[in-house]
């Protein structure tokens, strides 16, 4: 059954849209070698765009892998726009993150999870959680939410397509959850595959997953051994002065402790960190949800995508004093 998806309008610099993404990259890229590493489940191109600096250390920015997580997907084309111009979508200068990108070996990956992204609006932003929610997850033909999120011991690996009016971002089109796996030695769903088989390659010392909530925070990825703790803790504290100076508020580092609980499943961190042998960090920023008092002050649209390239510009910045580089040595050897 096909679901007609709303066309919402957006800023002219929330660049989502599948089809408008791949415009950009097919016919505005000057400077970045734009690359595929593969298809997903329905056939859309898993698209990255490369920034070579020769000699220079390797980093990932990855946003899509939640369909429904649209601004993830406009700011890595935000990131794009900055270093093909000099300028965001916006015409806003980001003199310090451009400084760092121009002296890193980027891959950027616009949307992992394009299949996800295609049953979801452009935009959430000024809506209602509930609404969010059931692009998310998607309809069973009884009417309820597929059960991704449901109050269970069991997480929600899989959900067959022909049992759902439509499976929700939260998944691959052939109904595998994009970000849960039943194990950390390979991922059922052919995007996530794609990346690790393509990561392994280039060796990049660490990437960075934007996702989105109502809050705005960071992962302590527990799957991640001692001494990525410390870095994270550092990300913590670069970001929470550069919020605070922006007068915005950065949430405290989620799932932090000594040691961190690992989850009962895995996650795609688990995956590429083990296989890729690189520090995997996961962001959470803001959609601009209405209705709930804690997501409030509202952000405006540009201040979604700017809390996303300022938590980049931490990320990079680490990148560059060699802290990832150190850690992946003390593990991998």
């Amino acid at each position: 059954m096909h679901i007609k998806i709303p066309q919402i309008a957006v800023p002219n610099f929330w660049l989502g849209n599948l089809g408008g993404v791949d415009n950009y990259l097919r016919h505005r890229l000057h400077k970045g070698a734009l690359g595929q590493f593969g298809a997903s489940s329905l056939g859309y191109p898993l698209h990255v765009v490369e920034y070579p600096h020769e000699g220079a250390a390797k980093f990932m920015v990855i946003g899509g892998t939640h369909g429904h997580e649209p601004g993830g997907v406009a700011s890595v084309m935000n990131l794009i726009h900055l270093l093909e111009t000099g300028r965001d979508l916006a015409g806003q200068p980001h003199d310090r993150l451009l400084e760092l990108a121009g002296s890193l070996h980027l891959y950027l990956v616009p949307c992992l999870n394009p299949d996800g992204r295609s049953v979801c609006p452009d935009s959430f932003y000024c809506q209602g959680l509930d609404t969010t929610s059931a692009y998310a997850s998607g309809i069973q033909k009884n009417g309820d939410l597929v059960p991704y999120d449901a109050d269970s011991e069991e997480p929600c690996y899989y959900f067959d397509p022909a049992d759902a009016l439509f499976v929700g971002g939260q998944f691959n089109g052939a109904g595998w959850a994009i970000n849960r796996r039943l194990s950390d030695d390979h991922s059922e769903a052919v995007e996530v595959q794609s990346l690790l088989e393509f990561v392994q390659g280039p060796g990049v010392q660490a990437a960075i997953d934007l996702h989105a909530c109502g809050y705005n925070f960071a992962f302590q990825v527990r799957s991640h051994e001692a001494p990525y703790w410390p870095i994270m803790r550092e990300w913590q504290s670069r970001a929470e002065f550069l919020f605070r100076s922006k007068d915005r508020v950065l949430g405290k580092l989620h799932g932090d402790g000594d040691p961190p609980t690992p989850p009962s499943f895995f996650f795609n961190s688990a995956l590429l960190h083990q296989h890729a042998q690189l520090m995997y960090m996961a962001y959470e920023g803001r959609q601009g949800y209405l209705g709930r008092t804690s997501f409030m002050p509202l952000p405006t649209e540009w201040e979604i995508i700017d809390d996303y390239l300022t938590a980049i510009q931490v990320f990079l910045e680490l990148g560059v004093e060699e802290h990832y580089a150190r850690a992946n040595e003390e593990v991998f050897g």
